[in-house]
């Protein structure tokens, strides 16, 4: 194996190209060992020319081209010399960059910027680089040779007049597709051919051009081979004229694109023709219905055939977005009750277990081991942090795993909901970001829930289950709202009968309940009115909770609130309120109170006025609402309860 000079000193090692078996070494390296740069030598023009057109004689790839440029630079008489010999592979090297169908149909070489470990990026390429690239230009005589060289000189501006460069790159191209070159190559060519002639109004050839890519369009359906051939010059084909918004009918082309629709079975080849006959036809045309048809059926199909069942489920549910994407009802249809029926998913559980140290607990709820009375039991609880944690600390350990995960950038996360259905899929850096904060959070939420359901069970075990007069009467000293104190009260003594799942039910539609509360009494202008027979109606949880953070909610407990309720982590909310949540365990139920008290103890009596300064500044600091009571309310307490025992 051989090392090949970049020309800015970067190797790369085992290319796969031979190093000849003979020659002084002292003629290919300098004395450090690294390759000797080419320098440019315009008395071997000629003879690199030749070297180039022959290497290109009969190759279906140009990179096949540059492969062959050292075995035969050997041969030659007299032998071309090593560094000459590399600058001509690396010619060779670049390829042609085509956009996807959902962009503007472009071409262009790749890499043109830097850094690039190989080949060396076009515009950082030395000057003896460039000379043998403008030389080379009018000397040689191959198609692909011509149209690899005029290509580089046209992109660098190696010469004063760039359209005449950009015309010969041009006519190579064309004349490129009578070679062996694949029809993938041929179609690649023709698109650079097509973004030049745009580029410098070479208006006299674009016919030719069109003419040359609708023959390999017609050649690639017909042989029911290479789509993306036909693909990459169709998409040029079905573009709009510069300068103007949409193009004219072409009836041909128009039928050849909807012949390679139907022509190829692999659904993400369906979908590129597609997008292309979506962008090309006019809107409600009936060739746009036929494609998202034809689509979605094809994923349908590819759902059916499938045999792992995560794989048709997720199928068939991309196949119901994509039919409701384009109102194509009938087949939403099929999918959705496809996917309903599918065979279920066997989910492979991982299992973990850690000892928490008690310092942790009483780091979480301090003092609370000696406490002697419930009531400052139940204030310490109450008085607890925001159990997913803080915020800021949540995102740097996101950002972390987003630097550390090697398979986020490898496999595409679907997310499922109950009922093995897939709820979303996670895609883009930001959503991949959402995801890991989530995670980060959903870990103290498993840590700090143990805490706040451990610290609950020790309260019904030191001191009983106070009564619900005792809870309510404790829990009026935050001048709360009296209906939804009287609800905490019942949530909180169905705890610690262990009835979970009853008092969650109570619980969560509260804490909406306490958000809107919260947010009339600040005036915040939410409430959606009436428009025609659509009725008027306050928005949901997840809507209230950025005006609560705009009127200075603190935003960890926000977080906790989003994370825990909402869809975007374990949805709680829904899964109660739609009758998937089944068997809450105490941990699930401990944290449904402390998100439904935080909220609640905000509220007011509506007795009570504050102004929104005050409101303000309660939302700001969510667990100050219990305070410790004063000795003349704690003896007003005791004469009450006092006078209770003494009526039963």
């Amino acid at each position: 194996m051989t090392a090949i000079d970049l020309e800015d000193g970067i190797h790369m090692s085992g290319y796969g190209i031979p190093r000849p078996a003979t020659g002084d070494s002292s003629d290919e390296a300098d004395d450090t060992g690294r390759p000797v740069p080419y320098r440019y030598d315009p008395t071997m023009i000629p003879a690199l020319a030749r070297l180039a057109d022959l290497a290109c004689d009969g190759v279906d790839d140009p990179h096949n081209a540059g492969l062959r440029v050292e075995g035969l630079a050997m041969q030659a008489d007299p032998p071309i010399e090593p560094a000459a010999a590399r600058a001509l592979f690396t010619t060779f090297m670049y390829l042609i960059q085509v956009a996807s169908p959902d962009e503007p149909p472009d071409a262009r070489l790749d890499p043109v910027n830097g850094p690039s470990l190989f080949p060396v990026a076009l515009r950082e390429a030395s000057g003896d680089l460039r000379q043998l690239w403008l030389g080379l230009a009018s000397e040689v005589r191959h198609p692909v040779a011509r149209a690899r060289c005029w290509d580089i000189v046209f992109t660098l501006h190696l010469m004063p007049n760039r359209r005449d460069a950009g015309e010969r790159a041009v006519q190579a191209y064309l004349d490129s597709t009578s070679t062996p070159l694949t029809l993938q190559e041929k179609a690649n060519g023709l698109l650079r051919a097509w973004t030049m002639a745009r580029l410098v109004r070479l208006t006299g050839l674009e016919s030719e051009i069109e003419t040359a890519m609708t023959a390999v369009a017609e050649a690639a359906v017909n042989q029911k081979e290479n789509p993306y051939a036909a693909m990459t010059v169709l998409g040029a084909l079905t573009a709009p004229p510069l300068g103007r918004a949409a193009r004219a009918a072409d009836p041909a082309v128009d039928d050849l694109l909807d012949r390679a629709l139907t022509t190829y079975a692999q659904v993400h080849i369906i979908q590129g023709f597609a997008i292309l006959v979506r962008k090309s036809a006019g809107s409600g045309s009936a060739r746009i219905e036929r494609a998202n048809r034809h689509e979605v059926e094809a994923m349908i199909a590819e759902a059916e055939a499938a045999t792992d069942p995560m794989i048709i489920r997720t199928q068939f549910s991309n196949a119901a977005s994509a039919a409701r994407r384009y109102g194509v009802a009938d087949l939403e249809r099929v999918a959705v009750a496809r996917l309903q029926a599918a065979p279920p998913v066997t989910w492979e559980r991982t299992e973990w277990s850690f000892v928490t140290p008690k310092a942790f607990f009483n780091l979480y709820l301090p003092g609370f081991s000696a406490t002697t009375d419930w009531r400052r039991a139940l204030s310490i609880w109450l008085h607890s942090g925001p159990p997913s944690g803080n915020k800021e600390t949540n995102e740097a350990t996101a950002r972390q795993a987003m630097g550390q995960s090697i398979i986020r950038f490898l496999a595409t996360t679907v997310l499922f909901r109950d009922g093995d259905l897939p709820s979303r899929t996670v895609t883009g850096d930001a959503a991949a970001f959402d995801r890991e904060l989530v995670r980060a959070e959903q870990h103290n939420l498993a840590i700090n829930g143990r805490f706040l359901a451990r610290a609950l069970w020790q309260i019904r075990e030191r001191f009983g289950i106070p009564s619900h007069d005792d809870l309510t009467e404790f829990l009026r000293l935050s001048n709360a709202d009296p209906g939804m104190l009287h609800d905490l009260a019942a949530a909180l003594q169905l705890y610690w009968i262990g009835e979970y799942d009853a008092s969650c039910h109570l619980v969560v539609p509260k804490v909406e309940a306490a958000a809107r509360a919260l947010l009339l009494e600040l005036n915040e202008p939410m409430y959606r009115t009436a428009i025609g027979d659509k009725a008027g109606q306050f928005p949901g949880l997840g809507v209230l909770l950025p005006f609560l953070l705009d009127n200075t909610f603190d935003p960890d407990w926000e977080r906790f609130l989003r994370t825990f309720l909402l869809n975007d982590g374990a949805n709680i909310r829904n899964l109660i309120a739609h009758g998937f949540a089944r068997n809450v365990g105490p941990i699930e139920a401990a944290l449904v109170l402390r998100a439904g008290a935080v909220l609640i103890l905000l509220t007011t009596d509506r007795a009570v006025t504050r102004d929104v300064k005050t409101v303000r500044a309660a939302v700001a600091a969510p667990v100050g609402g219990i305070r410790d009571r004063p000795w003349r309310q704690r003896l007003v307490a005791a004469l009450w309860a006092a006078r209770r025992e003494l009526r039963n």
